[in-house]
Order: C-alpha cells, then structure tokens, then sequence
C-alpha cells in the first residue's frame, strides 16, 4: 500500500533472493508470523480456496502491516480479477495455468498503468492510500510501476513449449508449477520425479538467461538452498497448512506410538 515499498520488489530489484509461502487458509495471522520473522513474501490463494475479497483484503492487510509482501494467486487471468487485487494493496498477483506469450503479454498489459499498460486507476482506491494520493497521483503512479510484481505460474508441457514467448512479455516472475507439470506429463503426483526435475532444471536455465527471475516452490529447506544454487531467486517455501499436519502427524506418532 502507497507510499510503503514492497519488500518483495526491493529484494528482487537487489538481485537478492526472495524467501516466502503460499497457503490456502484465510488466517491473517499466517502473514503477521512471516513479517515478523522477516519472510520477503507470502501468496494468498484463491485459486485453490474458498476465499471472497475480504478474506482476502485482511489477509493483505495483515502481511503488509508486518513487513511482508502480500502476493495474491488468482483463479484466472481476467481484468477485474488483477483489479480488485492489486486495489486491495497487495504487492503483486501470481498468475496461474500461463500457457502462451499471449496471455502471458495480456497479464502484463493489465497489470500496468499506462503508458506501459491499461491498468484502470482509481485513485481512491486502498493501494492509493484511500484518496491521500489524489494530491500528487503520479508518484504514485510511478510507485505503483515499482512496487507490483507480476508472477506467471508455467504448469503444462504446453507453457513450456512456448516458454520462449512467454519470456518476451514484461513479467517479473517464472515460476514453474512442479506438481501439475508432473500430472500433466502422466506422471501422477510426482513433483520430483527425474523427469520433472530435468524440466525443471532446463526452466530455470532458459528464464535467469533471458534475464528473468526463476521462481520454485521448494518442499524442504534442503532443496530450496538447491534451487537458490541454480539461480532461481524467488523461493516459497511449503505452505503453513502443510508444516502444520506434518508436524501434527509426528507428533501423533511419538505419543501413540503410531496407533490410529
């Protein structure tokens, strides 16, 4: 939210790398928790979950007030949708099922204001600072241009196919969709299979030498500082709703013994 920085953009714009999570659960408590411990970003999906727009505006609300860049991944790329999100205050969007340099070129378009894109403005809106920019709006129209980030989720053989195009568009992100990717190539859910892994490795390759940012969503810290050695910068770390039920069924198992 103008005039604050997102420490998202800051990080990545340093050629630093940028640590987060993503989860499903409406729980704004999750993004005060990683501001607090100094997480870059946390994603709030919508793709996935039953979320409306003010469970989602508290969710934004909650991680931006904590320092962290509040990131929403959207059910699909459509005006109103990159609208209404970005309005709210969060930093960015997480774009999902990028398949074509024309979808990939569309989300950039609506995701800027002219003249790179045709974001509509509203200068009332909370990303806007609720009206006191009016005064000097084009700061913040240049803040604006500085602070979204735009990450495109690559999650088919087709978006690989044409990952070339999709390169060409004015992204900040690539980040690719292991989990689907592995379904879609028959593999059932099989994210680290040595197939997934060797696209994997090719995706990042191609997208840090067009000089784009890589993104991963590492399952275990290991693999994370992994990815990071091959030059991916944008890094989300499982999900708080995944650490919770681990940690639950070890739990379970020391004190029952295993028993159900």
């Amino acid at each position: 939210m103008f005039p604050r920085p997102s420490r998202l953009a800051e990080v990545l714009r340093d050629g630093g790398v940028a640590l987060g999570s993503l989860t499903l659960l409406q729980e704004p408590a999750i993004g005060e928790i990683l501001g607090v411990l100094g997480y870059d970003f946390l994603v709030v999906d919508t793709e996935h979950a039953a979320a409306d727009e003010q469970s989602v505006l508290a969710m934004v609300r909650a991680a931006g007030s904590a320092g962290t860049t509040p990131l929403v991944r959207l059910r699909r790329i459509e005006e109103k949708d990159l609208l209404w999100s970005l309005d709210s205050g969060a930093g960015g969007v997480v774009l999902p099922l990028v398949e074509t340099g024309e979808q990939a070129v569309e989300a950039a378009r609506l995701t800027h204001y002219p003249p790179v894109g045709d974001r509509t403005l509203c200068s009332a809106a909370r990303a806007a600072g609720h009206g006191t920019a009016r005064g000097d709006f084009d700061r913040y129209l240049t803040w604006a241009g500085r602070n979204t980030t735009v990450v495109a989720l690559v999650e088919t053989p087709t978006g690989l196919a044409n990952l070339d195009d999709i390169l060409a568009a004015d992204l900040d992100v690539l980040m690719l969709g292991r989990a689907d990717l592995s379904v879609k190539l028959g593999l059932g859910y099989q994210p680290t299979h040595p197939e997934v892994e060797k696209h994997a490795v090719d995706f990042v390759e191609r997208v840090v030498a067009a000089g784009r940012v890589a993104g991963m969503l590492a399952y275990s810290a290991e693999e994370a500082r992994r990815w990071i050695d091959r030059g991916v910068r944008f890094v989300v770390y499982s999900q708080p709703e995944m650490l919770l039920s681990d940690a639950y069924r070890r739990a379970r198992d020391e004190i029952l013994g295993g028993t159900s």
